[in-house]
């Protein structure tokens, strides 16, 4: 009688450690289970790169196995599905409702984002026009 219980038990220990072993190697490797685009802003018609304008900035809440992470992604204006990405670098804590204050100012250089904690990063346009 207790061999059945034996082996149940020891297929559902096995089962739940492969299983186990497989999100924390999805989680490894970088999967991505979904992305949620949390602020955009977009290049205003008087800036010009004449380079595949118009282009967006936005920043994206990547969902993985067990936890989160937020990039930056910069991409032509109809295209979310190619562009310079650049990891969320603000070191502190935030929730989504931080986040989309932080600030971009747009300009003829390149694009300069301000993020909630007062920390500053700035984007040369070399870095996002011309099809990268």
């Amino acid at each position: 009688m207790k061999k059945p219980f034996v082996l149940l038990f020891t297929l559902g220990a096995g089962l739940f450690t492969g299983v186990l072993i497989i999100v924390i190697l999805f989680q490894l490797l970088g999967f991505t289970i979904s992305d949620r685009v949390i602020m955009e802003s977009s290049q205003g018609d008087y800036i010009k790169y004449n380079s595949n304008d118009p282009y967006k900035l936005s920043i994206i809440k990547q969902n993985q196995p067990l936890s989160s992470a937020y990039i930056v992604m910069i991409s032509r204006k109809d295209d979310n599905s190619y562009g310079h990405v650049i990891n969320y670098l603000d070191p502190y804590p935030m929730g989504d409702e931080d986040i989309k204050k932080t600030r971009v100012i747009w300009n003829a250089e390149g694009i300069e984002m301000t993020f909630p904690m007062g920390h500053k990063l700035y984007i040369p346009k070399e870095r996002f026009t011309g099809g990268r």
